[in-house]
């Protein structure tokens, strides 16, 4: 019997994959220890006219041990809602540090970690393997739109970095050492996209992908990470805040391209989500476990009256809505802290 021709549904999804498979691109998501991916080291930027700092994050200059003219030493985490800008004072992190340096004189640094498309087990093992040793005053946490809307689109298993599904067909196709030569296909491109299509399909069916049971999971995994984190911030050795990032569907007019962001169901998944996060948030405030070294803050309404088009897509937002950003951290870096506030 001739073999099904794969249905219409099918073939969408497949031509779907192969539009994206471009975005699991090296330059921007390059393996690195522990933490799974960042940019590649010293790599320029395509298109952009800067280059990652040695550790693959966008900063002119990466941390090392603190000099004594860092009079204040603030680390931001993220994802790439931190890496937009032309130059790095352009960035939400480099706004933020003009704004310090203002406040609080020349020796304000700020220091950028934001790695696209990481979600938050990735930041706890940057802070918990790099970050912590680095003497920071405060580490901001800015995250929640990528634990939401990535199992979505790409790795359905929730808490699991972006491409993971990716790395592991690869590792298996090279490594398995029980697979004999007749077994193993021949390797090319399209094949290679074969065996990592297949392979998220056949994830989506394991997860009940876009089901009411896997929307909760997404929602479970992430309250056991801000967990862990609570647990972990007393070792750190510095403040730790956890701050919801903006979303566009927390946005009550949305202007110009804004009303076009995403598709309808994508929207309202991210509303359902976005509105269980911030009883996540409720709850560990709650539980006693969002006070002293970890804390938590809601900012995923700050530009919800803001009758300007700001949102490039449903969390990146334009150089206005970064200023917006830069000018509220520096307010959380005063509250943390106990630094006068500004005026």
């Amino acid at each position: 019997m001739a073999p099904r021709a794969p249905d219409d549904a099918e073939q969408a999804r497949r031509r779907k994959f192969l539009r994206d498979f471009h975005n699991f691109d090296s330059n921007i998501r390059f393996p690195a220890p522990y933490t799974q991916f960042a940019g590649k080291p010293l790599a320029p930027a395509a298109g952009q006219g800067w280059r990652y700092d040695a550790l693959g994050y966008r900063n002119d200059a990466h941390p090392e041990a603190r000099p004594a003219s860092e009079t204040l030493r603030v680390f931001v985490v993220g994802d790439s809602t931190l890496v937009d800008g032309q130059v790095f004072a352009d960035t939400i992190p480099g706004r933020l540090e003009t704004g310090l340096k203002q406040r609080h004189g020349a020796g304000a640094r700020v220091y950028n970690f934001g790695a696209t498309s990481a979600c938050l087990n990735q930041m706890i093992a940057l802070i918990t393997t790099r970050l912590m040793d680095l003497q920071p005053d405060v580490i901001f946490v800015l995250g929640g739109a990528t634990d939401i809307f990535q199992p979505w689109s790409f790795d359905p298993r929730a808490g699991y970095p972006y491409h993971h599904f990716a790395q592991e067909t690869l590792y298996d196709y090279f490594f398995n050492t029980t697979k004999t030569n007749a077994e193993a296909e021949d390797l090319s491109y399209d094949s290679l996209q074969a065996l990592i299509f297949n392979r998220l399909d056949n994830l989506r069916a394991l997860t009940n992908w876009q089901s009411d049971i896997w929307e909760w999971e997404v929602v479970r995994q992430f309250e056991l990470a801000l967990k862990r984190l609570a647990r972990l911030s007393g070792g750190i050795g510095a403040p730790v805040r956890f701050l919801l990032q903006p979303a566009i569907v927390r946005k009550t007019e949305r202007v110009g391209d804004e009303q076009s962001a995403a598709s309808d169901a994508f929207l309202a998944y991210l509303d359902r989500q976005y509105t269980r996060i911030e009883q996540v948030l409720g709850r560990l405030e709650a539980d006693g476990l969002a006070s002293g070294l970890f804390t938590t803050r809601d900012l995923s309404r700050i530009f919800e009256a803001d009758m300007r088009f700001l949102f490039t897509d449903i969390v990146h937002v334009t150089s206005e809505g970064r200023q917006v950003m830069a000018d509220r951290l520096a307010d959380e870096v005063a509250e943390v802290l106990g630094l006068p506030a500004e005026g």
